[in-house]
Protein backbone atom coordinates (compact mmCIF):
# COMPACT_ATOMS: atom_id res chain seq x y z
CA UNK A 1 0.00 0.00 0.00
CA UNK A 2 1.38 3.41 -0.96
CA UNK A 3 1.84 6.06 1.70
CA UNK A 4 -0.37 9.13 1.83
CA UNK A 5 0.92 12.06 -0.28
CA UNK A 6 3.87 10.03 -1.62
CA UNK A 7 5.15 9.59 -5.15
CA UNK A 8 8.33 7.95 -6.33
CA UNK A 9 10.43 9.82 -8.85
CA UNK A 10 13.39 7.76 -9.98
CA UNK A 11 15.07 6.45 -6.83
CA UNK A 12 13.73 9.17 -4.54
CA UNK A 13 10.40 9.60 -2.78
CA UNK A 14 8.62 12.95 -3.11
CA UNK A 15 5.86 14.63 -1.13
CA UNK A 16 2.84 15.65 -3.26
CA UNK A 17 -0.25 17.27 -1.84
CA UNK A 18 -2.94 19.57 -3.20
CA UNK A 19 -3.99 22.42 -0.93
CA UNK A 20 -7.62 21.76 0.14
CA UNK A 21 -10.13 24.31 -1.17
CA UNK A 22 -11.08 25.39 2.35
CA UNK A 23 -7.52 26.70 2.77
CA UNK A 24 -7.18 28.48 -0.57
CA UNK A 25 -7.76 31.79 1.22
CA UNK A 26 -4.77 31.22 3.52
CA UNK A 27 -2.35 29.42 1.19
CA UNK A 28 -1.59 30.78 -2.27
CA UNK A 29 -0.08 27.47 -3.38
CA UNK A 30 -2.25 24.89 -5.12
CA UNK A 31 0.20 21.99 -5.12
CA UNK A 32 2.94 21.31 -2.57
CA UNK A 33 5.76 19.19 -3.93
CA UNK A 34 9.32 18.53 -2.78
CA UNK A 35 11.84 15.70 -2.39
CA UNK A 36 11.90 13.81 0.90
CA UNK A 37 15.58 13.00 0.22
CA UNK A 38 15.28 9.29 0.84
CA UNK A 39 14.81 6.14 -1.22
CA UNK A 40 13.54 4.18 1.79
CA UNK A 41 9.75 3.84 1.70
CA UNK A 42 9.24 3.48 5.47
CA UNK A 43 11.38 6.53 6.16
CA UNK A 44 9.61 8.53 3.42
CA UNK A 45 6.23 7.56 4.85
CA UNK A 46 7.26 8.79 8.32
CA UNK A 47 8.63 12.08 7.00
CA UNK A 48 5.54 12.69 4.89
CA UNK A 49 3.28 12.02 7.87
CA UNK A 50 5.28 14.42 10.06
CA UNK A 51 5.15 17.16 7.43
CA UNK A 52 1.39 16.64 6.90
CA UNK A 53 0.74 17.08 10.61
CA UNK A 54 2.74 20.30 10.66
CA UNK A 55 1.02 21.54 7.49
CA UNK A 56 -2.47 20.85 8.89
CA UNK A 57 -1.56 22.74 12.08
CA UNK A 58 -0.26 25.73 10.11
CA UNK A 59 -3.40 25.89 7.97
CA UNK A 60 -5.65 25.76 11.03
CA UNK A 61 -3.67 28.48 12.82
CA UNK A 62 -3.71 30.66 9.69
CA UNK A 63 -7.48 30.16 9.39
CA UNK A 64 -8.00 31.10 13.03
CA UNK A 65 -5.88 34.25 12.61
CA UNK A 66 -7.79 35.27 9.50
CA UNK A 67 -4.77 35.70 7.24
CA UNK A 68 -5.66 37.92 4.29
CA UNK A 69 -4.09 37.11 0.96
CA UNK A 70 -5.58 40.31 -0.39
CA UNK A 71 -3.56 42.18 2.20
CA UNK A 72 -0.46 40.29 1.13
CA UNK A 73 -1.06 41.30 -2.50
CA UNK A 74 -1.46 44.91 -1.39
CA UNK A 75 1.84 44.64 0.48
CA UNK A 76 3.58 43.39 -2.65
CA UNK A 77 2.11 46.29 -4.62
CA UNK A 78 3.30 48.79 -2.01
CA UNK A 79 6.77 47.23 -2.00
CA UNK A 80 6.95 47.58 -5.79
CA UNK A 81 5.98 51.26 -5.46
CA UNK A 82 8.74 51.75 -2.88
CA UNK A 83 11.26 50.25 -5.31
CA UNK A 84 10.20 52.75 -7.97
CA UNK A 85 10.81 55.64 -5.55
CA UNK A 86 14.24 54.26 -4.60
CA UNK A 87 15.18 53.85 -8.27
CA UNK A 88 14.65 57.61 -8.66
CA UNK A 89 16.85 58.28 -5.63
CA UNK A 90 14.07 59.06 -3.18
CA UNK A 91 13.26 57.68 0.27
CA UNK A 92 9.93 55.81 0.00
CA UNK A 93 7.08 57.91 1.39
CA UNK A 94 3.33 58.17 0.95
CA UNK A 95 1.84 61.34 -0.52
CA UNK A 96 0.68 62.49 2.92
CA UNK A 97 4.28 62.47 4.19
CA UNK A 98 5.67 64.60 1.33
CA UNK A 99 6.36 68.25 2.00
CA UNK A 100 5.99 70.73 -0.86
CA UNK A 101 9.69 70.80 -1.76
CA UNK A 102 9.87 67.00 -1.98
CA UNK A 103 6.79 66.86 -4.17
CA UNK A 104 8.26 69.44 -6.59
CA UNK A 105 11.55 67.51 -6.72
CA UNK A 106 9.71 64.30 -7.65
CA UNK A 107 7.67 66.05 -10.34
CA UNK A 108 10.89 67.39 -11.89
CA UNK A 109 12.42 63.92 -11.86
CA UNK A 110 9.39 62.50 -13.68
CA UNK A 111 9.59 65.26 -16.32
CA UNK A 112 13.12 64.06 -17.13
CA UNK A 113 12.13 60.40 -17.44
CA UNK A 114 9.56 58.62 -19.55
CA UNK A 115 7.80 56.50 -16.95
CA UNK A 116 4.50 54.58 -17.28
CA UNK A 117 1.50 56.06 -15.48
CA UNK A 118 1.61 53.39 -12.74
CA UNK A 119 5.24 54.26 -11.94
CA UNK A 120 4.47 57.98 -11.95
CA UNK A 121 1.73 57.31 -9.42
CA UNK A 122 4.12 55.31 -7.30
CA UNK A 123 6.83 57.99 -7.44
CA UNK A 124 4.38 60.60 -6.13
CA UNK A 125 3.49 58.39 -3.16
CA UNK A 126 -0.05 57.74 -4.35
CA UNK A 127 0.20 54.03 -3.56
CA UNK A 128 -0.81 54.04 0.08
CA UNK A 129 0.58 51.53 2.59
CA UNK A 130 -1.57 48.38 2.75
CA UNK A 131 -3.85 47.75 5.71
CA UNK A 132 -1.75 44.96 7.16
CA UNK A 133 -2.73 43.37 10.44
CA UNK A 134 0.10 42.22 12.69
CA UNK A 135 -0.71 38.67 11.62
CA UNK A 136 -0.30 39.70 7.98
CA UNK A 137 3.01 41.36 8.86
CA UNK A 138 4.14 38.17 10.58
CA UNK A 139 3.36 36.05 7.51
CA UNK A 140 5.33 38.42 5.32
CA UNK A 141 8.22 38.37 7.81
CA UNK A 142 8.17 34.57 8.15
CA UNK A 143 8.34 34.10 4.40
CA UNK A 144 11.21 36.59 4.16
CA UNK A 145 13.35 34.70 6.70
CA UNK A 146 12.60 31.27 5.24
CA UNK A 147 16.34 30.75 4.68
CA UNK A 148 16.69 30.67 8.48
CA UNK A 149 13.91 28.31 9.46
CA UNK A 150 14.44 25.85 6.63
CA UNK A 151 17.85 24.95 8.09
CA UNK A 152 16.44 23.81 11.45
CA UNK A 153 14.17 20.97 12.52
CA UNK A 154 10.39 21.23 12.21
CA UNK A 155 10.18 21.13 16.01
CA UNK A 156 12.51 24.13 16.23
CA UNK A 157 10.52 25.88 13.48
CA UNK A 158 7.31 25.36 15.45
CA UNK A 159 8.81 26.74 18.67
CA UNK A 160 10.36 29.74 16.90
CA UNK A 161 7.11 30.50 15.07
CA UNK A 162 5.01 30.21 18.24
CA UNK A 163 7.20 32.75 20.07
CA UNK A 164 6.31 35.38 17.46
CA UNK A 165 2.62 34.47 17.39
CA UNK A 166 2.38 34.56 21.19
CA UNK A 167 4.05 37.98 21.16
CA UNK A 168 1.39 39.27 18.77
CA UNK A 169 -1.42 37.80 20.89
CA UNK A 170 -0.06 39.41 24.05
CA UNK A 171 0.49 42.74 22.30
CA UNK A 172 -3.11 42.80 21.09
CA UNK A 173 -4.32 41.79 24.56
CA UNK A 174 -2.34 44.65 26.11
CA UNK A 175 -2.84 47.40 23.51
CA UNK A 176 -5.66 46.22 21.27
CA UNK A 177 -5.65 45.47 17.52
CA UNK A 178 -3.38 47.90 15.67
CA UNK A 179 -2.71 47.88 11.93
CA UNK A 180 0.96 47.31 11.19
CA UNK A 181 1.56 50.66 9.48
CA UNK A 182 -0.22 52.47 12.34
CA UNK A 183 2.21 51.15 14.96
CA UNK A 184 3.64 54.02 16.97
CA UNK A 185 5.99 54.56 19.89
CA UNK A 186 3.06 54.95 22.27
CA UNK A 187 1.91 51.40 21.45
CA UNK A 188 5.37 49.97 22.16
CA UNK A 189 5.63 51.89 25.45
CA UNK A 190 2.17 50.65 26.46
CA UNK A 191 3.25 47.06 25.76
CA UNK A 192 6.40 47.53 27.83
CA UNK A 193 4.32 48.91 30.73
CA UNK A 194 1.98 45.92 30.45
CA UNK A 195 4.96 43.61 30.78
CA UNK A 196 6.43 45.55 33.74
CA UNK A 197 3.10 45.14 35.59
CA UNK A 198 2.95 41.46 34.65
CA UNK A 199 6.49 40.74 35.83
CA UNK A 200 5.73 42.33 39.20
CA UNK A 201 2.30 40.73 39.64
CA UNK A 202 3.21 37.18 38.58
CA UNK A 203 6.86 37.02 39.57
CA UNK A 204 7.97 36.41 35.99
CA UNK A 205 11.47 37.02 34.70
CA UNK A 206 12.07 40.23 32.68
CA UNK A 207 13.69 37.97 30.06
CA UNK A 208 10.24 36.64 29.15
CA UNK A 209 8.95 40.12 28.35
CA UNK A 210 12.13 41.07 26.51
CA UNK A 211 11.84 37.99 24.32
CA UNK A 212 8.42 39.17 23.12
CA UNK A 213 9.56 42.78 22.70
CA UNK A 214 12.57 41.60 20.70
CA UNK A 215 10.36 39.37 18.55
CA UNK A 216 8.08 42.26 17.64
CA UNK A 217 11.04 44.57 17.09
CA UNK A 218 12.64 42.16 14.61
CA UNK A 219 9.35 41.49 12.84
CA UNK A 220 8.80 45.24 12.43
CA UNK A 221 12.39 45.82 11.26
CA UNK A 222 12.11 43.22 8.51
CA UNK A 223 8.75 44.55 7.34
CA UNK A 224 10.06 48.12 7.24
CA UNK A 225 13.02 46.87 5.20
CA UNK A 226 10.65 45.11 2.81
CA UNK A 227 8.69 48.36 2.44
CA UNK A 228 11.90 50.33 1.97
CA UNK A 229 10.69 52.57 4.79
CA UNK A 230 12.98 54.85 6.81
CA UNK A 231 10.54 54.93 9.73
CA UNK A 232 12.11 54.39 13.16
CA UNK A 233 11.19 51.06 14.74
CA UNK A 234 8.83 51.89 17.65
CA UNK A 235 10.13 48.88 19.62
CA UNK A 236 13.74 50.10 19.66
CA UNK A 237 15.40 50.57 23.08
CA UNK A 238 12.47 49.64 25.33
CA UNK A 239 13.84 46.45 26.90
CA UNK A 240 13.08 45.66 30.51
CA UNK A 241 16.06 45.67 32.88
CA UNK A 242 17.14 42.07 33.41
CA UNK A 243 18.76 40.44 36.40
CA UNK A 244 22.16 38.83 36.02
CA UNK A 245 21.80 35.38 34.44
CA UNK A 246 22.35 32.40 36.70
CA UNK A 247 24.82 30.08 35.00
CA UNK A 248 24.09 26.38 34.62
CA UNK A 249 26.24 24.07 36.69
CA UNK A 250 27.20 20.45 35.94
CA UNK A 251 25.52 17.46 37.49
CA UNK A 252 27.81 15.61 39.89
CA UNK A 253 29.10 12.14 39.09
CA UNK A 254 27.12 10.79 42.06
CA UNK A 255 23.90 12.31 40.66
CA UNK A 256 24.58 10.87 37.22
CA UNK A 257 25.28 7.38 38.59
CA UNK A 258 22.04 7.48 40.57
CA UNK A 259 19.99 8.81 37.66
CA UNK A 260 21.31 6.06 35.38
CA UNK A 261 19.53 3.43 37.46
CA UNK A 262 16.30 2.24 35.89
CA UNK A 263 14.23 2.97 39.02
CA UNK A 264 15.62 6.50 39.63
CA UNK A 265 13.09 8.15 37.31
CA UNK A 266 10.07 5.81 37.44
CA UNK A 267 7.70 8.15 35.59
CA UNK A 268 10.12 8.80 32.72
CA UNK A 269 9.42 6.96 29.46
CA UNK A 270 12.17 4.58 28.36
CA UNK A 271 12.79 6.68 25.21
CA UNK A 272 13.69 9.70 27.32
CA UNK A 273 15.78 7.67 29.76
CA UNK A 274 17.66 6.37 26.72
CA UNK A 275 18.25 9.96 25.57
CA UNK A 276 19.57 10.89 29.02
CA UNK A 277 22.10 8.03 28.98
CA UNK A 278 23.12 8.72 25.39
CA UNK A 279 24.20 12.23 26.37
CA UNK A 280 26.38 11.28 29.34
CA UNK A 281 29.58 10.00 27.70
CA UNK A 282 29.20 11.89 24.42
CA UNK A 283 28.67 15.49 25.54
CA UNK A 284 26.13 15.97 22.75
CA UNK A 285 23.57 18.72 22.85
CA UNK A 286 20.09 17.20 23.45
CA UNK A 287 18.91 18.47 20.05
CA UNK A 288 21.82 16.66 18.38
CA UNK A 289 21.10 13.36 20.12
CA UNK A 290 17.35 13.22 19.53
CA UNK A 291 17.97 14.27 15.93
CA UNK A 292 20.11 11.20 15.19
CA UNK A 293 18.81 9.03 12.38
CA UNK A 294 19.71 5.34 12.26
CA UNK A 295 22.39 6.00 9.64
CA UNK A 296 24.06 8.34 12.12
CA UNK A 297 24.61 5.56 14.68
CA UNK A 298 27.52 3.36 13.58
CA UNK A 299 27.91 0.34 15.84
CA UNK A 300 29.60 -2.06 13.38
CA UNK A 301 32.95 -0.32 13.60
CA UNK A 302 36.21 -0.83 15.45
CA UNK A 303 35.15 2.18 17.54
CA UNK A 304 31.34 2.37 17.80
CA UNK A 305 30.32 5.99 17.35
CA UNK A 306 27.70 8.50 16.28
CA UNK A 307 28.01 10.97 13.43
CA UNK A 308 26.54 14.34 14.44
CA UNK A 309 25.62 15.99 11.15
CA UNK A 310 22.86 17.87 9.43
CA UNK A 311 20.07 15.58 8.29
CA UNK A 312 16.42 15.66 7.22
CA UNK A 313 15.04 16.49 10.69
CA UNK A 314 17.43 19.11 12.05
CA UNK A 315 20.27 21.39 11.19
CA UNK A 316 23.38 22.09 13.24
CA UNK A 317 24.05 24.98 15.58
CA UNK A 318 27.29 25.84 13.74
CA UNK A 319 29.48 24.37 11.00
CA UNK A 320 31.84 23.19 13.75
CA UNK A 321 29.11 21.05 15.29
CA UNK A 322 29.53 18.21 12.78
CA UNK A 323 31.71 15.56 14.39
CA UNK A 324 32.27 11.87 15.18
CA UNK A 325 31.83 10.87 18.83
CA UNK A 326 32.90 7.51 20.31
CA UNK A 327 30.26 5.53 22.20
CA UNK A 328 31.23 4.09 25.57
CA UNK A 329 29.64 2.73 28.76
CA UNK A 330 26.03 3.77 29.37
CA UNK A 331 25.98 5.78 26.14
CA UNK A 332 26.98 2.77 24.05
CA UNK A 333 24.22 0.67 25.63
CA UNK A 334 21.71 3.48 25.00
CA UNK A 335 22.80 3.65 21.33
CA UNK A 336 22.39 -0.13 20.97
CA UNK A 337 18.88 0.13 22.45
CA UNK A 338 18.10 2.96 20.04
CA UNK A 339 19.12 0.85 17.04
CA UNK A 340 17.19 -2.19 18.36
CA UNK A 341 14.10 0.02 18.70
CA UNK A 342 14.39 1.12 15.07
CA UNK A 343 15.33 4.71 15.91
CA UNK A 344 13.49 7.48 17.74
CA UNK A 345 10.23 6.97 15.85
CA UNK A 346 7.73 9.69 16.77
CA UNK A 347 10.30 11.27 19.11
CA UNK A 348 12.72 12.03 16.26
CA UNK A 349 13.66 15.72 16.29
CA UNK A 350 11.27 16.60 19.15
CA UNK A 351 13.94 18.24 21.25
CA UNK A 352 11.86 20.85 23.06
CA UNK A 353 9.28 18.32 24.18
CA UNK A 354 11.88 15.75 25.28
CA UNK A 355 13.95 18.31 27.19
CA UNK A 356 10.87 19.63 29.00
CA UNK A 357 9.73 16.14 30.03
CA UNK A 358 13.19 15.06 31.24
CA UNK A 359 13.80 18.28 33.19
CA UNK A 360 10.46 17.93 34.96
CA UNK A 361 11.30 14.36 35.95
CA UNK A 362 14.76 15.40 37.13
CA UNK A 363 13.23 18.00 39.44
CA UNK A 364 10.54 15.60 40.69
CA UNK A 365 13.13 12.90 41.45
CA UNK A 366 14.55 14.70 44.49
CA UNK A 367 18.02 13.93 43.10
CA UNK A 368 18.37 17.21 41.20
CA UNK A 369 17.50 20.00 43.62
CA UNK A 370 19.60 22.92 42.36
CA UNK A 371 17.68 25.11 39.91
CA UNK A 372 20.90 25.70 38.01
CA UNK A 373 20.99 22.02 36.97
CA UNK A 374 19.08 20.55 34.04
CA UNK A 375 19.48 18.00 31.26
CA UNK A 376 21.99 20.35 29.61
CA UNK A 377 24.13 20.02 32.75
CA UNK A 378 25.32 16.67 31.37
CA UNK A 379 27.14 18.59 28.64
CA UNK A 380 28.69 20.84 31.29
CA UNK A 381 29.80 17.75 33.24
CA UNK A 382 31.40 16.31 30.08
CA UNK A 383 33.23 19.59 29.42
CA UNK A 384 34.43 19.68 33.03
CA UNK A 385 35.95 16.22 32.71
CA UNK A 386 37.94 17.33 29.68
CA UNK A 387 39.15 20.47 31.46
CA UNK A 388 40.15 18.64 34.66
CA UNK A 389 42.29 16.24 32.64
CA UNK A 390 44.02 19.05 30.72
CA UNK A 391 42.83 17.77 27.36
CA UNK A 392 44.30 20.02 24.69
CA UNK A 393 42.03 22.82 23.45
CA UNK A 394 41.76 21.49 19.93
CA UNK A 395 40.60 18.04 21.12
CA UNK A 396 38.11 19.68 23.50
CA UNK A 397 36.70 21.75 20.63
CA UNK A 398 36.53 18.64 18.43
CA UNK A 399 34.54 16.69 21.04
CA UNK A 400 32.25 19.55 22.05
CA UNK A 401 31.56 20.81 18.54
CA UNK A 402 33.03 24.23 19.32
CA UNK A 403 35.00 26.52 17.06
CA UNK A 404 38.77 26.14 17.44
CA UNK A 405 40.16 29.67 17.62
CA UNK A 406 43.55 29.05 16.04
CA UNK A 407 44.08 28.12 12.34
CA UNK A 408 43.08 24.50 11.77
CA UNK A 409 45.45 22.17 9.96
CA UNK A 410 44.82 18.46 9.38
CA UNK A 411 41.83 16.47 10.63
CA UNK A 412 42.40 16.37 14.38
CA UNK A 413 42.29 13.22 16.49
CA UNK A 414 40.85 9.99 15.13
CA UNK A 415 38.12 7.96 16.83
CA UNK A 416 40.46 5.69 18.77
CA UNK A 417 42.31 8.71 20.17
CA UNK A 418 39.03 10.38 21.14
CA UNK A 419 37.92 7.15 22.80
CA UNK A 420 41.12 7.11 24.86
CA UNK A 421 40.42 10.66 26.04
CA UNK A 422 36.90 9.78 27.23
CA UNK A 423 37.69 6.33 28.70
CA UNK A 424 39.12 7.52 32.05
CA UNK A 425 35.90 9.28 33.06
CA UNK A 426 33.21 7.44 31.05
CA UNK A 427 30.27 6.30 33.20
CA UNK A 428 29.90 2.53 32.98
CA UNK A 429 26.61 0.66 32.99
CA UNK A 430 25.11 0.38 36.53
Amino acid sequence: MWGLHLKQKGRWWHYYRSVPKIYHDVDARRLISFSLKTNNFAEAKLRAAQFSIQLDDEWLVAKERGVSLVAQDAAAKYQAAAEVQKSLGFVPKSSGELIEGELVERLRALLNEDRPAAQQKAALGLIEPPELTLSDAFDRFWEYIRDEWRSVSRDQQRVKRNIYLKSIRNFEAAVGPVAFHDLDRKHAIAFRSWWVDRVEAKGLKPYTGNREINSLRRMVTVNLDIDGSSKTNPFASIRLKEEKDVSRIPLSEAQILTLCKSDALPALHSDFHRLFRLLINTGMRPVEAIGLELDDVILEHEVPHVHVRKNAVRGLKTDHSERLLPLMGVSLIAAQELVDAGGWGKRLGKNMYATSIINRNLRDSGIVTDKRQSLYSLRHWFQDQLTKRDVIDRAQAQLMGHKFQRPKYGYGKDLSELRDIIAPFAIAAP
